[in-house]
């Protein structure tokens, strides 16, 4: 059996080891370098097009009438 330094070093990596793991992997230098790109080329964001002229707002206001009064 070892003594209390051992049980004092085991509760030191017991309590440190977790919170050093959340600090590395979830920062978000760690996201960015490793896990953004794939997340990009797995799913890319989804793109809108956003009506620029009156008529096709009007249209799309429209839409989204017709679509809620559906519901």
């Amino acid at each position: 059996m070892g003594g209390p330094g051992l049980e004092v070093a085991k509760f030191t990596l017991y309590v440190f080891m977790p919170i050093g793991f959340m600090v590395y992997f979830g920062g978000p230098g760690f996201y960015e370098r490793y896990v953004a790109e794939h997340v990009y080329n797995f799913a890319p964001p989804p793109r809108r097009n956003l009506p620029t002229e009156t008529s096709d707002i009007k249209k799309a206001l429209e839409e989204s009438r017709l679509m809620r009064e559906q519901q």
